[in-house]
């Protein structure tokens, strides 16, 4: 099994959250994932700034969810 991280950028003034979006990457563990989670929101916060931040009361949530590693495989055809 490999870990991936989801990702939902939400706005307290809308009340409404968008569509979550997967990181590309797969991780090895949960700790890695967790780690890159707030990493990745801390990121985000900064490139939005803290003017659209305040006016749009942004927050972010997210949640590293396990699944299945098929990166060995080729997308028809089974190994």
């Amino acid at each position: 099994m490999k870990i991936i991280l989801m990702m939902i950028i939400c706005s307290g003034v809308a009340e409404e959250c968008q569509a979550p979006f997967q990181n590309k990457q797969l991780f090895e563990d949960w700790s890695t994932c967790m780690y890159q989670g707030y990493n990745n929101s801390l990121e985000l916060l900064s490139v939005m700034g803290d003017d659209y931040i305040n006016e749009h009361e942004i927050y972010i949530k997210f949640a590293c969810k396990e699944t299945i590693d098929n990166s060995n495989q080729t997308l028809g055809y089974p190994l």
